[in-house]
């Protein structure tokens, strides 16, 4: 992290004022375009979004926090919510997916055995949401148990979408909490939290939009924070939780397990069986759900939804198989995973975590399996708060642009594909060459030192 600078620190605060108001107003606006379905409208304002809430970034990274400035944060981050929460969650039709999981437990019934549409079902169905819900005809819920005992918590919290905003809202505040614990066992500024709270994403995809990302950030969070204090019983159990919400909190266990301790992988192997025997005894294989169909209709089955696999096709360069893709990303996620195991206790944070580790793994992971939908973003901007990096600031700022419309002749995935993985990816690389130079400009007066002692 950078030094903090010089300068007027009154300044400081009132760029930071100024950043808090700007970024309120510009979520008003995104807010009537949500409301209105101007997807355009929408995604403009939130790059403009981005613009002022890098002007916040700046701030709290470059200088010594001021008294009441983690205050002004936290009441800034909660009125941006508040303004997000104010139109339907029409981004997306995952919450009725929720809803109905929900309810189908609620009355009883294992989600994974039945699509909406069965008439064993029927007595369920509303016209609020059932209607709503995606490829309600041929697909059963794709959603692991733990996602499926937050949505039965969705209906305790009084059902509906309002059931899963406010649960989805208290999973994003939690992990607001949680990140303010971890910044605080690692000394750094708890003004920090700004990386996370005022990000658009979590803003618009876990608050506004409800999106199920937001009960796996906050476990990973936890998880992260566990691991931090040295509880690494607890802190395989809680990524337990946040895998069987989301599978891809798996790709993180290498940099927080430490090393041959038995008691990360022992409390995650046991915490996942627990949880699958919950809803495996009825279902049998089917608790995988509608998951290999949703893989196919994304384009992954035939390699198209990986976008290296699609630029490679769509410039006439290659024709790779996906099996050959999906083995050389494996492969790749792999030496990252054994180069964090090795490398974690060289440079870290707290317990020998190594935060940045954390983030690159979490990246390449995006990186090689490149989501279609903003909100698979959200978890790198937790992630963010522990290790600022600028190429990761520009792919979570940049994935709003998946939502724009790709009409016939005009902007199509290939460049959509360029601006959110190319251009992150681009930054990645010059930021290595430029520290590996600093490093090797930083130990060239050593050697000079050396050589003339040794004359």
């Amino acid at each position: 992290m950078n030094a903090p600078l010089t300068g007027s620190a009154s300044g400081f605060h009132g760029a930071l004022a100024a950043a808090a108001g700007t970024a309120a107003l510009l979520s008003a606006h995104a807010a009537v375009a949500v409301d209105l379905g101007a997807v355009q409208s929408y995604v403009v304002i939130t790059l403009a979004l981005a613009v002022v809430y890098l002007v916040g970034v700046w701030v709290v990274l470059n200088r010594s926090p001021r008294r009441h400035d983690l205050a002004l944060i936290l009441v800034a981050a909660i009125a941006m919510r508040g303004l997000a929460l104010t139109p339907a969650p029409n981004l997306s039709t995952d919450a009725y997916r929720y809803v109905w999981d929900g309810r189908v437990q609620a009355a009883g019934i294992n989600p994974y055995l039945y699509v909406p549409a069965d008439q064993r079902l029927e007595y369920l169905r509303d016209q609020e949401i059932y209607p709503n819900i995606n490829q309600k005809e041929r697909a059963v819920t794709i959603y692991p148990p733990a996602a499926q005992l937050v949505f039965w918590a969705t209906q305790v919290a009084g059902g509906g979408l309002a059931g899963v905003r406010t649960v989805m809202v208290i999973f994003d505040l939690l992990t607001v909490c949680g990140l303010l614990a971890l910044l605080r066992v690692i000394g750094q500024p708890l003004e920090r939290v700004l990386i996370y709270a005022w990000h658009p994403i979590p803003i618009w995809e876990f608050a506004a939009q409800s999106h199920i990302d937001a009960a796996a950030t906050a476990a990973i969070v936890l998880g992260v924070l566990a691991a931090a204090r040295g509880r690494q019983a607890l802190a395989g159990a809680i990524f337990a939780i946040a895998v069987l919400v989301k599978y891809f909190p798996a790709v993180l266990l290498p940099a927080v397990w430490r090393s041959w301790d038995w008691r990360l992988p022992t409390a995650f192997a046991a915490t996942a069986v627990l949880l699958y025997l919950l809803y495996v005894r009825e279902a049998g294989t089917s608790v995988l759900g509608f998951l290999g169909g949703h893989l196919d209709n994304e384009g992954y089955g035939a390699g198209w939804g990986f976008h290296p696999v699609w630029m490679l096709r769509d410039f006439n360069i290659a024709d790779p198989s996906a099996a050959s893709y999906v083995a050389a990303a494996l492969m790749l996620l792999g030496i990252l995973a054994a180069y964090t195991l090795f490398a974690r206790h060289a440079n870290a944070d707290a317990d020998g975590l190594r935060f940045d580790h954390l983030l690159l793994l979490g990246g390449a992971f995006v990186f090689l399996t490149s989501p279609h939908y903003p909100w698979y973003f959200g978890f790198l901007t937790a992630l963010l708060v522990l290790a600022p990096q600028a190429w990761a600031f520009a792919m979570t700022l940049l994935a709003v642009v998946l939502y724009l419309p790709r009409p016939p002749g005009e902007l199509t995935w290939t460049e959509l594909y360029l601006v959110v993985y190319w251009l992150p990816f681009a930054l990645w690389a010059i930021t290595a060459v430029l520290s590996a130079w600093r490093g090797r400009s930083a130990r060239q007066p050593d050697v000079i030192r050396r050589n003339a002692s040794e004359r």
